[in-house]
Protein backbone atom coordinates (compact mmCIF):
# COMPACT_ATOMS: atom_id res chain seq x y z
CA UNK A 1 0.00 0.00 0.00
CA UNK A 2 1.01 3.66 -0.59
CA UNK A 3 1.52 6.27 1.65
CA UNK A 4 -0.48 9.13 0.80
CA UNK A 5 0.74 13.16 2.03
CA UNK A 6 -2.33 15.12 2.57
CA UNK A 7 -2.87 18.80 2.52
CA UNK A 8 -6.07 20.51 4.72
CA UNK A 9 -8.00 23.47 3.22
CA UNK A 10 -9.56 24.98 6.19
CA UNK A 11 -9.32 24.54 9.87
CA UNK A 12 -12.47 24.94 11.56
CA UNK A 13 -13.57 21.82 14.21
CA UNK A 14 -14.29 19.40 11.82
CA UNK A 15 -10.71 19.56 10.25
CA UNK A 16 -9.20 19.26 14.20
CA UNK A 17 -11.43 15.90 14.15
CA UNK A 18 -10.04 14.68 10.95
CA UNK A 19 -6.52 15.77 11.82
CA UNK A 20 -7.52 13.37 14.32
CA UNK A 21 -8.47 10.80 12.34
CA UNK A 22 -5.49 10.65 9.89
CA UNK A 23 -3.54 9.19 12.87
CA UNK A 24 -4.60 6.30 13.22
CA UNK A 25 -4.14 5.58 9.16
CA UNK A 26 -0.58 4.07 8.81
CA UNK A 27 -0.87 5.48 5.38
CA UNK A 28 -1.79 8.75 6.02
CA UNK A 29 0.78 11.40 6.63
CA UNK A 30 -0.76 14.99 7.24
CA UNK A 31 2.53 17.41 5.49
CA UNK A 32 0.31 20.81 5.01
CA UNK A 33 -2.73 22.64 6.41
CA UNK A 34 -3.95 26.45 5.09
CA UNK A 35 -6.29 29.05 6.32
CA UNK A 36 -6.66 32.72 6.00
CA UNK A 37 -5.82 33.34 9.28
CA UNK A 38 -2.29 32.70 9.64
CA UNK A 39 -2.08 32.22 13.24
CA UNK A 40 -4.94 29.62 12.79
CA UNK A 41 -2.77 28.01 10.16
CA UNK A 42 0.54 28.03 12.40
CA UNK A 43 -0.75 26.90 15.89
CA UNK A 44 -3.14 23.81 13.33
CA UNK A 45 0.17 22.65 12.21
CA UNK A 46 1.95 22.83 15.29
CA UNK A 47 -0.83 21.17 17.33
CA UNK A 48 -1.00 18.14 14.58
CA UNK A 49 3.02 18.08 13.15
CA UNK A 50 2.25 19.56 9.92
CA UNK A 51 5.22 20.50 8.94
CA UNK A 52 3.98 23.50 6.26
CA UNK A 53 1.42 25.99 6.70
CA UNK A 54 -0.07 28.66 4.79
CA UNK A 55 -2.04 31.51 4.86
CA UNK A 56 -4.02 30.82 1.41
CA UNK A 57 -5.51 27.66 -0.49
CA UNK A 58 -3.86 28.08 -3.48
CA UNK A 59 -0.14 27.89 -2.54
CA UNK A 60 -1.31 24.57 -0.51
CA UNK A 61 -2.96 23.21 -3.71
CA UNK A 62 -0.32 23.80 -6.04
CA UNK A 63 2.74 22.46 -3.47
CA UNK A 64 4.26 19.35 -4.71
CA UNK A 65 4.70 17.48 -1.70
CA UNK A 66 0.91 17.31 -0.74
CA UNK A 67 -1.09 13.79 -3.00
CA UNK A 68 -4.25 14.56 -1.80
CA UNK A 69 -6.80 17.65 -0.17
CA UNK A 70 -9.45 17.64 2.03
CA UNK A 71 -11.39 20.94 1.62
CA UNK A 72 -13.05 21.86 5.19
CA UNK A 73 -13.89 25.48 4.39
CA UNK A 74 -17.66 26.47 4.32
CA UNK A 75 -19.92 24.78 2.14
CA UNK A 76 -20.22 27.82 -0.81
CA UNK A 77 -16.03 27.58 -1.64
CA UNK A 78 -16.75 23.52 -1.80
CA UNK A 79 -16.93 23.70 -5.36
CA UNK A 80 -14.69 26.09 -6.86
CA UNK A 81 -11.90 25.18 -4.44
CA UNK A 82 -12.85 21.19 -5.96
CA UNK A 83 -11.91 22.56 -9.20
CA UNK A 84 -8.83 24.28 -8.52
CA UNK A 85 -7.25 20.96 -7.14
CA UNK A 86 -8.63 18.79 -9.89
CA UNK A 87 -7.90 21.28 -12.69
CA UNK A 88 -3.96 21.07 -10.84
CA UNK A 89 -4.37 16.78 -10.86
CA UNK A 90 -4.62 16.89 -6.90
CA UNK A 91 -7.03 14.36 -5.76
CA UNK A 92 -9.86 15.81 -3.69
CA UNK A 93 -12.18 14.30 -0.52
CA UNK A 94 -14.45 17.01 -0.37
CA UNK A 95 -16.66 18.21 3.36
CA UNK A 96 -20.67 17.78 3.00
CA UNK A 97 -22.53 19.30 1.17
CA UNK A 98 -20.24 18.63 -1.90
CA UNK A 99 -21.25 21.83 -3.65
CA UNK A 100 -24.33 24.31 -2.87
CA UNK A 101 -26.86 22.92 -5.02
CA UNK A 102 -26.95 20.30 -8.04
CA UNK A 103 -25.61 22.14 -10.94
CA UNK A 104 -22.29 23.11 -9.05
CA UNK A 105 -22.12 19.43 -7.96
CA UNK A 106 -22.70 18.35 -11.52
CA UNK A 107 -20.01 21.27 -12.89
CA UNK A 108 -17.45 19.82 -10.12
CA UNK A 109 -17.74 16.10 -11.68
CA UNK A 110 -17.34 17.17 -15.38
CA UNK A 111 -14.59 18.81 -14.45
CA UNK A 112 -13.21 15.58 -12.90
CA UNK A 113 -14.12 13.35 -15.26
CA UNK A 114 -12.17 15.47 -18.00
CA UNK A 115 -9.05 15.44 -15.77
CA UNK A 116 -9.51 12.04 -14.66
CA UNK A 117 -8.61 12.57 -10.71
CA UNK A 118 -9.99 11.24 -8.11
CA UNK A 119 -12.38 12.96 -6.06
CA UNK A 120 -15.05 12.09 -3.04
CA UNK A 121 -17.77 13.68 -1.17
CA UNK A 122 -16.60 13.36 2.76
CA UNK A 123 -20.01 12.10 3.64
CA UNK A 124 -18.51 9.88 6.36
CA UNK A 125 -21.16 7.97 7.86
CA UNK A 126 -21.45 6.15 4.45
CA UNK A 127 -17.87 4.41 5.02
CA UNK A 128 -18.69 3.52 9.26
CA UNK A 129 -18.80 -0.57 9.53
CA UNK A 130 -22.38 0.35 11.03
CA UNK A 131 -23.89 2.19 8.27
CA UNK A 132 -22.26 -0.46 5.60
CA UNK A 133 -23.95 -3.06 7.63
CA UNK A 134 -27.42 -1.66 7.81
CA UNK A 135 -27.06 -0.91 4.21
CA UNK A 136 -26.24 -4.57 3.49
CA UNK A 137 -28.74 -5.87 5.56
CA UNK A 138 -31.69 -3.70 3.49
CA UNK A 139 -30.25 -4.67 0.21
CA UNK A 140 -30.50 -8.40 1.21
CA UNK A 141 -33.71 -7.73 1.89
CA UNK A 142 -33.27 -9.38 5.68
CA UNK A 143 -36.11 -6.72 7.05
CA UNK A 144 -38.17 -7.74 3.95
CA UNK A 145 -38.88 -4.68 2.29
CA UNK A 146 -38.27 -1.05 3.07
CA UNK A 147 -41.89 0.17 3.99
CA UNK A 148 -40.99 3.35 5.59
CA UNK A 149 -38.07 5.29 7.10
CA UNK A 150 -37.66 7.86 9.62
CA UNK A 151 -34.90 9.97 10.47
CA UNK A 152 -33.89 12.74 12.32
CA UNK A 153 -31.14 15.23 13.51
CA UNK A 154 -31.24 18.16 15.39
CA UNK A 155 -29.28 20.26 17.97
CA UNK A 156 -29.64 23.31 19.72
CA UNK A 157 -26.81 25.73 18.17
CA UNK A 158 -26.26 29.10 19.87
CA UNK A 159 -27.54 31.83 18.22
CA UNK A 160 -25.16 33.60 16.65
CA UNK A 161 -26.34 36.12 13.02
CA UNK A 162 -22.29 36.21 12.28
CA UNK A 163 -21.45 32.15 12.97
CA UNK A 164 -21.42 29.81 10.14
CA UNK A 165 -24.73 28.00 11.05
CA UNK A 166 -27.13 31.54 10.97
CA UNK A 167 -25.11 33.58 7.86
CA UNK A 168 -26.63 32.95 4.85
CA UNK A 169 -23.71 33.63 2.89
CA UNK A 170 -21.98 31.21 4.46
CA UNK A 171 -24.00 28.79 3.46
CA UNK A 172 -25.51 28.03 7.01
CA UNK A 173 -28.95 26.57 7.40
CA UNK A 174 -30.32 23.19 9.07
CA UNK A 175 -30.66 21.36 5.92
CA UNK A 176 -27.33 21.65 4.30
CA UNK A 177 -25.92 21.30 7.64
CA UNK A 178 -27.22 18.12 9.11
CA UNK A 179 -30.47 17.10 7.36
CA UNK A 180 -28.07 15.94 5.03
CA UNK A 181 -27.59 13.21 6.71
CA UNK A 182 -31.25 11.83 6.75
CA UNK A 183 -31.68 12.89 3.07
CA UNK A 184 -28.39 10.50 2.78
CA UNK A 185 -29.84 7.38 4.51
CA UNK A 186 -32.87 7.20 2.55
CA UNK A 187 -31.24 7.95 -0.73
CA UNK A 188 -28.34 5.24 -0.12
CA UNK A 189 -31.53 2.93 0.98
CA UNK A 190 -34.17 3.64 -1.32
CA UNK A 191 -32.71 5.66 -3.53
CA UNK A 192 -34.49 8.97 -5.54
CA UNK A 193 -37.92 10.03 -4.20
CA UNK A 194 -41.10 10.37 -6.80
CA UNK A 195 -42.81 12.78 -4.54
CA UNK A 196 -41.60 15.13 -1.89
CA UNK A 197 -43.16 17.93 0.47
CA UNK A 198 -41.83 19.76 3.08
CA UNK A 199 -42.56 22.58 5.37
CA UNK A 200 -39.16 24.78 6.67
CA UNK A 201 -38.69 27.86 9.70
CA UNK A 202 -36.90 30.27 7.63
CA UNK A 203 -35.15 32.13 10.60
CA UNK A 204 -34.41 36.31 10.92
CA UNK A 205 -31.48 36.02 9.27
CA UNK A 206 -32.63 34.10 5.97
CA UNK A 207 -31.59 30.26 6.74
CA UNK A 208 -33.89 27.43 7.47
CA UNK A 209 -33.52 26.63 11.32
CA UNK A 210 -35.42 23.81 11.14
CA UNK A 211 -37.41 21.58 8.30
CA UNK A 212 -39.62 18.52 8.17
CA UNK A 213 -39.61 16.73 5.07
CA UNK A 214 -41.79 13.40 3.42
CA UNK A 215 -40.26 11.62 0.65
CA UNK A 216 -42.46 8.81 -1.19
CA UNK A 217 -40.86 6.66 -3.28
CA UNK A 218 -41.92 4.53 -6.55
CA UNK A 219 -41.53 1.26 -4.42
CA UNK A 220 -44.54 2.66 -2.11
CA UNK A 221 -42.09 3.40 0.51
CA UNK A 222 -42.03 6.92 2.41
CA UNK A 223 -39.65 8.73 4.94
CA UNK A 224 -40.50 10.94 7.12
CA UNK A 225 -37.35 13.28 8.39
CA UNK A 226 -36.36 16.41 10.17
CA UNK A 227 -33.61 18.61 11.12
CA UNK A 228 -33.10 21.22 13.48
CA UNK A 229 -30.26 23.87 14.63
CA UNK A 230 -32.57 25.47 17.29
CA UNK A 231 -33.84 22.28 19.20
CA UNK A 232 -32.00 19.20 20.51
CA UNK A 233 -34.11 16.31 19.02
CA UNK A 234 -33.42 12.43 18.85
CA UNK A 235 -30.59 11.96 16.50
CA UNK A 236 -32.70 9.01 15.97
CA UNK A 237 -33.23 6.67 12.73
CA UNK A 238 -35.82 3.56 12.02
CA UNK A 239 -35.89 1.48 9.17
CA UNK A 240 -39.25 -0.24 8.98
CA UNK A 241 -39.40 -3.52 7.02
CA UNK A 242 -42.34 -6.09 6.26
CA UNK A 243 -40.64 -8.37 8.19
CA UNK A 244 -38.83 -6.55 10.95
CA UNK A 245 -37.19 -2.98 11.40
CA UNK A 246 -33.39 -1.51 12.08
CA UNK A 247 -33.20 1.25 14.43
CA UNK A 248 -29.97 2.85 14.56
CA UNK A 249 -30.05 5.08 17.83
CA UNK A 250 -28.41 8.38 18.80
CA UNK A 251 -26.41 9.38 17.23
CA UNK A 252 -27.92 7.64 14.39
CA UNK A 253 -24.64 9.40 11.99
CA UNK A 254 -21.88 8.17 13.84
CA UNK A 255 -23.23 5.27 15.91
CA UNK A 256 -21.48 2.40 16.74
CA UNK A 257 -24.34 -0.08 17.42
CA UNK A 258 -27.54 -1.26 15.47
CA UNK A 259 -30.54 -2.87 17.45
CA UNK A 260 -33.08 -5.64 15.17
CA UNK A 261 -36.17 -5.61 16.07
CA UNK A 262 -38.76 -7.60 15.13
CA UNK A 263 -42.90 -7.43 16.35
CA UNK A 264 -41.37 -4.81 18.87
CA UNK A 265 -39.36 -7.43 20.45
CA UNK A 266 -35.05 -7.44 20.38
CA UNK A 267 -33.60 -9.92 17.61
CA UNK A 268 -30.26 -8.75 17.78
CA UNK A 269 -27.82 -5.98 18.43
CA UNK A 270 -24.48 -5.28 16.04
CA UNK A 271 -21.99 -3.89 17.48
CA UNK A 272 -18.85 -2.21 16.55
CA UNK A 273 -15.25 -1.02 17.83
CA UNK A 274 -14.10 2.18 16.43
CA UNK A 275 -10.59 3.60 16.48
CA UNK A 276 -10.38 7.29 16.64
CA UNK A 277 -13.63 9.46 15.91
CA UNK A 278 -14.53 6.87 12.84
CA UNK A 279 -13.43 9.86 10.16
CA UNK A 280 -10.77 7.66 9.48
CA UNK A 281 -13.10 4.92 7.52
CA UNK A 282 -13.36 7.57 4.68
CA UNK A 283 -9.66 8.13 4.96
CA UNK A 284 -9.06 4.34 4.39
CA UNK A 285 -11.79 4.24 1.16
CA UNK A 286 -9.74 7.04 -0.70
CA UNK A 287 -6.27 5.14 -0.24
CA UNK A 288 -8.14 1.85 -1.54
CA UNK A 289 -9.51 3.85 -4.57
CA UNK A 290 -6.45 5.86 -5.03
CA UNK A 291 -4.21 2.67 -4.66
CA UNK A 292 -6.36 0.74 -7.29
CA UNK A 293 -6.16 3.81 -9.81
CA UNK A 294 -9.90 4.77 -9.12
CA UNK A 295 -11.35 7.81 -10.44
CA UNK A 296 -14.21 7.60 -7.78
CA UNK A 297 -16.07 4.98 -4.75
CA UNK A 298 -18.18 2.49 -5.45
CA UNK A 299 -18.99 3.15 -2.06
CA UNK A 300 -20.46 7.12 -2.78
CA UNK A 301 -20.30 7.82 -6.38
CA UNK A 302 -20.65 10.85 -8.12
CA UNK A 303 -23.83 9.70 -9.06
CA UNK A 304 -24.61 9.31 -4.94
CA UNK A 305 -23.65 12.84 -4.22
CA UNK A 306 -25.69 14.10 -7.28
CA UNK A 307 -29.25 12.78 -6.11
CA UNK A 308 -28.31 13.62 -2.91
CA UNK A 309 -28.11 17.37 -3.73
CA UNK A 310 -31.06 16.94 -6.34
CA UNK A 311 -32.95 15.86 -3.91
CA UNK A 312 -31.98 18.41 -1.35
CA UNK A 313 -32.80 21.43 -3.83
CA UNK A 314 -36.31 20.24 -4.56
CA UNK A 315 -36.87 20.32 -0.70
CA UNK A 316 -35.38 23.84 -0.83
CA UNK A 317 -37.51 24.49 -2.92
CA UNK A 318 -40.41 23.35 -1.34
CA UNK A 319 -39.18 25.77 1.69
CA UNK A 320 -38.86 28.62 -0.15
CA UNK A 321 -34.46 28.70 0.57
CA UNK A 322 -31.99 30.50 -2.17
CA UNK A 323 -28.86 30.76 -1.85
CA UNK A 324 -26.23 33.54 -3.59
CA UNK A 325 -25.72 30.18 -5.85
CA UNK A 326 -28.79 29.59 -7.26
CA UNK A 327 -28.93 32.64 -8.88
Amino acid sequence: MNTYRWGIVGLGRIAHKFAEALKVIPTAQLVAVASRDKKNAEAFAERFEAKTFYDNYEDLILDKEVDIVYIATTHPSHASLAKACLRFGKPVLCEKPFAMNYQQAKEVYEVARESGVFIMEALWTRFLPSMKRVIEIVKKEEIGHVVSIQADFGFKAPYDPGARLFNKELGGGALLDVGIYPVFLTTALLGEPTKIQASGVIGPTGVDEQCAMLLEYDNGAIASLSCSIISNNTQVASINGSKSRIQIDQPFWGQTNINIFTDWKPRGLVKFDYPSNGLNYQVAEVHKCLDEGKTESDLWSYGDSLLVLKTLDRIREKIGLKYEADV
